[in-house]
Protein backbone atom coordinates (compact mmCIF):
# COMPACT_ATOMS: atom_id res chain seq x y z
CA UNK A 1 0.00 0.00 0.00
CA UNK A 2 1.35 3.41 -0.98
CA UNK A 3 0.25 6.88 0.10
CA UNK A 4 -0.64 9.42 -2.59
CA UNK A 5 2.56 11.11 -3.77
CA UNK A 6 4.79 8.12 -3.04
CA UNK A 7 7.08 6.45 -5.53
CA UNK A 8 7.82 2.74 -5.82
CA UNK A 9 10.86 1.19 -7.50
CA UNK A 10 9.96 -1.57 -9.96
CA UNK A 11 12.58 -4.21 -10.77
CA UNK A 12 12.35 -6.46 -13.83
CA UNK A 13 16.06 -7.31 -13.84
CA UNK A 14 15.46 -10.93 -12.80
CA UNK A 15 14.61 -11.67 -16.46
CA UNK A 16 17.38 -13.63 -18.16
CA UNK A 17 18.70 -13.52 -21.72
CA UNK A 18 20.53 -11.33 -24.20
CA UNK A 19 19.11 -8.31 -25.99
CA UNK A 20 16.01 -8.05 -23.81
CA UNK A 21 13.46 -5.28 -24.24
CA UNK A 22 11.20 -4.14 -21.42
CA UNK A 23 7.73 -2.58 -21.50
CA UNK A 24 6.17 -1.55 -18.18
CA UNK A 25 2.54 -0.35 -18.09
CA UNK A 26 0.06 0.76 -15.44
CA UNK A 27 -3.72 0.52 -15.62
CA UNK A 28 -5.72 2.61 -15.21
CA UNK A 29 -3.36 5.29 -16.51
CA UNK A 30 -5.19 8.11 -14.74
CA UNK A 31 -3.87 8.51 -11.19
CA UNK A 32 -0.51 6.82 -11.57
CA UNK A 33 2.42 7.14 -13.94
CA UNK A 34 5.66 5.39 -14.75
CA UNK A 35 9.12 6.77 -15.40
CA UNK A 36 11.53 4.84 -17.62
CA UNK A 37 8.91 2.26 -18.73
CA UNK A 38 11.34 0.74 -21.27
CA UNK A 39 13.98 0.01 -18.61
CA UNK A 40 14.24 -3.03 -16.34
CA UNK A 41 14.06 -0.51 -13.47
CA UNK A 42 10.97 1.69 -13.74
CA UNK A 43 9.39 3.92 -11.09
CA UNK A 44 5.70 4.10 -10.24
CA UNK A 45 4.48 7.53 -9.14
CA UNK A 46 1.23 7.34 -7.14
CA UNK A 47 -0.83 10.45 -7.90
CA UNK A 48 -4.36 9.47 -6.79
CA UNK A 49 -6.01 6.81 -4.61
CA UNK A 50 -6.93 3.59 -6.38
CA UNK A 51 -5.96 0.03 -7.21
CA UNK A 52 -3.49 -0.13 -10.09
CA UNK A 53 -2.37 -3.08 -12.18
CA UNK A 54 1.32 -3.05 -13.08
CA UNK A 55 2.43 -5.15 -16.05
CA UNK A 56 5.85 -5.94 -17.42
CA UNK A 57 6.41 -7.51 -20.83
CA UNK A 58 9.95 -8.71 -21.56
CA UNK A 59 10.92 -9.77 -25.07
CA UNK A 60 14.16 -11.28 -26.35
CA UNK A 61 15.93 -10.70 -29.68
CA UNK A 62 13.94 -13.53 -31.29
CA UNK A 63 10.63 -11.88 -30.45
CA UNK A 64 9.69 -14.33 -27.70
CA UNK A 65 7.88 -12.45 -24.95
CA UNK A 66 6.68 -13.14 -21.44
CA UNK A 67 4.48 -11.00 -19.23
CA UNK A 68 4.14 -10.62 -15.46
CA UNK A 69 1.55 -8.67 -13.53
CA UNK A 70 1.08 -7.38 -10.00
CA UNK A 71 -0.90 -4.60 -8.34
CA UNK A 72 -0.38 -1.54 -6.18
CA UNK A 73 -2.94 0.00 -3.84
CA UNK A 74 -2.71 3.75 -3.32
CA UNK A 75 -4.54 5.38 -0.43
CA UNK A 76 -5.04 8.98 0.60
CA UNK A 77 -2.37 10.36 2.94
CA UNK A 78 -2.95 9.42 6.56
CA UNK A 79 -4.90 6.25 5.77
CA UNK A 80 -1.95 3.92 5.26
CA UNK A 81 -0.60 1.34 7.66
CA UNK A 82 2.41 -0.94 7.58
CA UNK A 83 1.70 -4.39 6.19
CA UNK A 84 3.31 -5.88 9.29
CA UNK A 85 0.50 -4.24 11.32
CA UNK A 86 -2.24 -5.93 9.30
CA UNK A 87 -4.44 -8.59 10.81
CA UNK A 88 -6.44 -11.26 9.00
CA UNK A 89 -9.31 -8.83 8.36
CA UNK A 90 -7.09 -6.51 6.33
CA UNK A 91 -5.00 -9.18 4.64
CA UNK A 92 -7.82 -11.53 3.66
CA UNK A 93 -10.67 -9.08 3.55
CA UNK A 94 -13.49 -8.63 1.10
CA UNK A 95 -11.37 -6.44 -1.21
CA UNK A 96 -8.78 -9.17 -1.71
CA UNK A 97 -11.40 -11.74 -2.65
CA UNK A 98 -10.02 -14.05 0.00
CA UNK A 99 -12.10 -15.58 2.69
CA UNK A 100 -9.47 -17.29 4.78
CA UNK A 101 -5.75 -17.21 5.42
CA UNK A 102 -3.59 -18.57 2.64
CA UNK A 103 -1.02 -21.22 3.48
CA UNK A 104 2.30 -19.63 2.53
CA UNK A 105 5.42 -21.57 1.63
CA UNK A 106 7.03 -23.11 4.75
CA UNK A 107 10.73 -23.87 4.72
CA UNK A 108 12.57 -26.74 6.39
CA UNK A 109 15.76 -26.41 8.48
CA UNK A 110 18.07 -26.52 5.43
CA UNK A 111 15.98 -23.92 3.57
CA UNK A 112 15.92 -21.68 6.65
CA UNK A 113 19.74 -21.76 6.84
CA UNK A 114 19.94 -20.67 3.18
CA UNK A 115 17.30 -17.98 3.73
CA UNK A 116 19.15 -16.50 6.70
CA UNK A 117 22.46 -16.55 4.79
CA UNK A 118 20.86 -14.79 1.83
CA UNK A 119 19.24 -12.25 4.18
CA UNK A 120 22.71 -11.33 5.42
CA UNK A 121 24.12 -11.17 1.87
CA UNK A 122 24.00 -8.67 -0.98
CA UNK A 123 20.91 -7.60 -2.92
CA UNK A 124 21.90 -9.88 -5.82
CA UNK A 125 22.37 -12.85 -3.46
CA UNK A 126 18.90 -12.22 -2.03
CA UNK A 127 17.34 -11.96 -5.50
CA UNK A 128 19.04 -15.19 -6.59
CA UNK A 129 17.71 -16.89 -3.46
CA UNK A 130 14.17 -15.65 -4.18
CA UNK A 131 14.30 -16.82 -7.80
CA UNK A 132 15.96 -20.20 -7.20
CA UNK A 133 15.89 -21.08 -3.51
CA UNK A 134 12.19 -21.64 -2.90
CA UNK A 135 11.35 -25.16 -4.15
CA UNK A 136 7.66 -26.01 -4.50
CA UNK A 137 6.70 -22.40 -3.83
CA UNK A 138 4.10 -20.41 -5.71
CA UNK A 139 5.03 -17.46 -7.97
CA UNK A 140 3.38 -15.13 -5.44
CA UNK A 141 5.74 -16.40 -2.69
CA UNK A 142 8.76 -15.66 -4.88
CA UNK A 143 7.38 -12.20 -5.72
CA UNK A 144 6.92 -11.35 -2.03
CA UNK A 145 10.49 -12.53 -1.45
CA UNK A 146 11.84 -10.31 -4.25
CA UNK A 147 10.04 -7.28 -2.81
CA UNK A 148 12.51 -7.46 0.10
CA UNK A 149 15.55 -7.07 -2.20
CA UNK A 150 16.21 -3.43 -1.29
CA UNK A 151 15.13 -3.84 2.33
CA UNK A 152 17.29 -4.19 5.43
CA UNK A 153 18.76 -7.45 6.70
CA UNK A 154 16.16 -7.41 9.50
CA UNK A 155 13.29 -7.17 6.99
CA UNK A 156 14.72 -10.03 4.94
CA UNK A 157 15.11 -12.15 8.06
CA UNK A 158 11.49 -11.30 8.87
CA UNK A 159 10.58 -12.95 5.55
CA UNK A 160 12.50 -16.06 6.66
CA UNK A 161 10.71 -16.09 10.04
CA UNK A 162 7.32 -15.73 8.34
CA UNK A 163 8.12 -18.85 6.32
CA UNK A 164 8.84 -21.15 9.24
CA UNK A 165 12.38 -20.30 10.35
CA UNK A 166 13.15 -20.14 14.07
CA UNK A 167 14.27 -16.83 15.57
Amino acid sequence: MLPVGATAALDGSFSEGDGLSYAWSVSPEHGASLTEPESPFATLIAQAPGLYTLSLEVCDESGRCDQAETWARVDAPGSTSRISDWGIDEFAGVESGAGAPVDPFKGNKEWCKKCMEAAEGSDSEWTNFCNNGMPNSKPADREVCRRNTLESEAMRKGFCYEHGCAK
